[in-house]
Parts: structure tokens; C-alpha cells; sequence
């Protein structure tokens, strides 16, 4: 598959062991239940790189069909324009709102969990495809993969 499968970056101040052991863990599932949806970049390859410049290369590099991308990653894949999207747990800023295409409406996907509800609000207020999970503490992309399969399937 030509997809983009980027994860999140590790970048949590003063982690407890819990924290990271979670995320280690969260990795490695999403890499084992998901690894036939695309190229994979985990935190080993994205820590050493700024994410805002990295991911639009890879993506310009690769020119895939769909990037999927969570935390960290799916809120600098937001701003990319004229490309299909499945984004889970973005930051979404007001600013990011703007100019945005009738294709980036129709061919951007937004999953947040009730963590992230000031940030589902406001991507919902743009983008049709949005879906919030009020009564999930955390989403990752191997809890929503049959959807993601779906919808890159469909396209």
C-alpha cells in the first residue's frame, strides 16, 4: 500500500516509567496490528528529526496515497494541502482552520478521544469527517483500524 503511516513522537517532560512503558508498548501494537496499512515511521526514526519540516518531505518525497498520522504527527499532517488524511488525537488550532480546499474537507479524517474534545470541536467545525470518542480515555490507530481500512480501502 502507498500510505504513510506516521506515529507519535515521544516527547513528554519528566516521564515516569508508566509513561513509558505505555508508549512502548502503544508502538509496538500499532506496528503488529497495523503494519499491513503502510510504511511505518516510529519514534526511533522521528525523534531525531523536526517533525514540521521531516513530515512534509517524507510526504513530498513518497507521494502517498493516504498518511495516516497520531498525536504530535497528525497535528503537523493537518497542514498538509491536497492530501488525503486520517489524523487521531490532533492539536487544532484556530489557524489552522483557514483556506482549507473542498478536497482537504472531504478527504480529511479526524479521530479524538475525550481528552481532546476542545480540539474535536473545532476541527468538526470545518471538516465533515470527524469523530469523537467522549467515553475513550486514549485512541491509537490499532483501536481504530478496521475504520482506517475502510476508509483507505474505499478510496
Amino acid at each position: 500500500m502507498n500510505n504513510l503511516i506516521f506515529l507519535r513522537k515521544f516527547d513528554l517532560v519528566d516521564p515516569t516509567m508508566d509513561d513509558k512503558n505505555d508508549f512502548m508498548i502503544s508502538e509496538i501494537v500499532n506496528e503488529l496490528e497495523c503494519g499491513d496499512m503502510g510504511k511505518f515511521y516510529t519514534n526511533d526514526v522521528l525523534y531525531h528529526h523536526n517533525l514540521n519540516t521531516f513530515i512534509p518531505e517524507e510526504v513530498s518525497k513518497y507521494r502517498p496515497l493516504w498518511v495516516i498520522a497520531e498525536g504530535n504527527s497528525a497535528s503537523v499532517a493537518q497542514r498538509l494541502k491536497h492530501q488525503r488524511k486520517i489524523l487521531i488525537n490532533p492539536t487544532v488550532k484556530f489557524d489552522d482552520l483557514n483556506n482549507i480546499s473542498e478536497f482537504d474537507r472531504n478527504y480529511t479524517y479526524g479521530f479524538f478521544d475525550k481528552s481532546h474534545e476542545k480540539d474535536y470541536e473545532r476541527f468538526q467545525s470545518v471538516y465533515p469527517n470527524s469523530i469523537w470518542y467522549g467515553n475513550t480515555n486514549e485512541i491509537y490507530l490499532f483501536t481504530i483500524k478496521d475504520i482506517v481500512k475502510e476508509i483507505i480501502e474505499k478510496e
